[in-house]
């Protein structure tokens, strides 16, 4: 059987479609990368472009220099929501996705502590999430 993640990749042909929505998370395709492209898996580590916004715009993390230089991370270490999507993206898409806060920081939120290089403010409790990502590449992720 499959989970609802493999299920959505299937029925969307991996990804293509202009918009979608996985249980809780939506997802809206700005650009596609090569259809060849293998999305990544949980045991594997992502280099990605994003900005996160909260709802009401104001950015709380991006990527390297404001969101334009790749950042690297191991895909099961992400917030759970980022993790499902990013196994549906292949090199080179560009998504805009929304995650709920009970797939994000949840009821806690979570708070601002320098010297963190993503983090820019703190998440507020029961926060929807918006990122804008850009899949730059995929490769194990180190030990």
């Amino acid at each position: 059987m499959l989970g609802p993640v493999a299920a959505l990749a299937l029925a969307l042909g991996g990804g293509a479609a202009a918009a979608a929505t996985l249980p809780g998370i939506s997802y809206e395709v700005l650009a596609s990368g090569p259809a060849t492209g293998a999305p990544p898996t949980r045991a594997d580590e992502v280099t990605m472009r994003y900005v996160g916004r909260l709802k009401d715009g104001a950015v709380f993390s991006t990527s390297g220099a404001g969101g334009t230089e790749p950042t690297a991370f191991k895909v099961r270490e992400v917030i759970p929501g980022m993790s499902a999507a990013l196994q549906l993206m292949r090199p080179g898409d560009r998504w805009r996705i929304t995650l709920p806060a009970y797939l994000a920081y949840g009821r806690l939120g979570r708070r601002y502590q320098p010297p963190e290089p993503t983090l820019k403010r703190d998440v507020p409790p029961d926060a929807t999430l918006i990122f804008d990502v850009e899949l730059v590449g995929v490769g194990p992720a180190p030990r």
